[in-house]
């Protein structure tokens, strides 16, 4: 099978841009060329359903590269719905110190540090998350202070978070993304309400959540509860996909 094969297969071309470290306007000067047998093994590994990032090791994320690893959540797009949500609040709000908490690969909490002049505070529980956003945060340049902590343990001005979600009853996109980073309890929401109480035990008075589409209602009841107000907010697709939450 020759290269002009494959192009136009679901990423062909950027599978042949790995495999040979050239571009793709190389590729197509040399479409001739025979398809290596390394094409046809990565392709089956992802046919099989591993993440072609962990593959790579690389992910993009709000227009910048990436590393990640197995064992790290692979940052989504949708989730940039959220950072621009919070970049947006920092500004309007002069906010000085944020946390961001279930950090993971470090993209939310690097792209507030390269896009706004506050401090930023990342917080993990696991291990292998903290290792790779620090080496993010290096890849960017970018001064965060990373903390290993159960949420988080001091106040901000903003808390930001992309956190655990999922229903345990729903089946996780593939197999080898880490549960802890996927799933919130019975209805998701788990985390999310610890999140919450933590932060006005701390006095925090703003927080961005990402949360699931169909938790509106759920978490809406359980806002009652607080002297706060709050705003959904939609992903591209129309679904709801964050929260703000002011207090005081």
């Amino acid at each position: 099978m020759l290269i002009k094969d494959v192009l136009r297969e679901k990423n062909g071309s950027y599978i042949l841009e790995k495999i040979f470290n050239k571009n793709k306007t190389w590729l197509f000067l040399n479409d001739n060329l025979e398809v290596p047998k390394k094409y046809f093994e990565i392709k089956e590994k992802i046919e099989r359903g591993y993440p072609i990032e962990y593959l790579f090791n690389e992910v993009y994320f709000y227009g910048d590269k990436f590393y990640i690893k197995e064992g790290v959540l692979i940052p989504r797009d949708d989730t940039e719905i959220v950072l621009e949500r919070a970049i947006e609040f920092i500004k309007k709000n002069k906010i000085k110190k944020v946390i961001d908490c279930c950090t993971g690969s470090g993209v939310i909490g690097i792209e507030i540090a390269k896009n706004t002049n506050s401090k930023v505070i990342a917080t993990d529980i696991s291990d292998i998350a903290l290792e790779v956003a620090r080496k993010n945060a290096k890849l960017h340049n970018v001064e965060i202070i990373f903390k290993k902590c159960d949420l988080f343990n001091e106040k901000a001005d903003l808390l930001v978070a992309n956190p655990p979600y999922v229903e345990t009853s729903w089946q996780k996109p593939n197999k080898y993304e880490p549960d802890i980073a996927f799933y919130g309890g019975v209805d998701g929401l788990d985390i999310i309400k610890k999140i919450i109480k933590k932060a006005v035990n701390l006095d925090i008075k703003n927080i961005i959540l990402e949360i699931g589409y169909n938790q509106k209602e759920s978490l809406s009841k359980f806002l009652e509860d607080f002297k706060c107000r709050y705003e959904f907010f939609n992903d591209l697709g129309g679904r709801v996909r964050g929260v703000e939450i002011l207090f005081g």
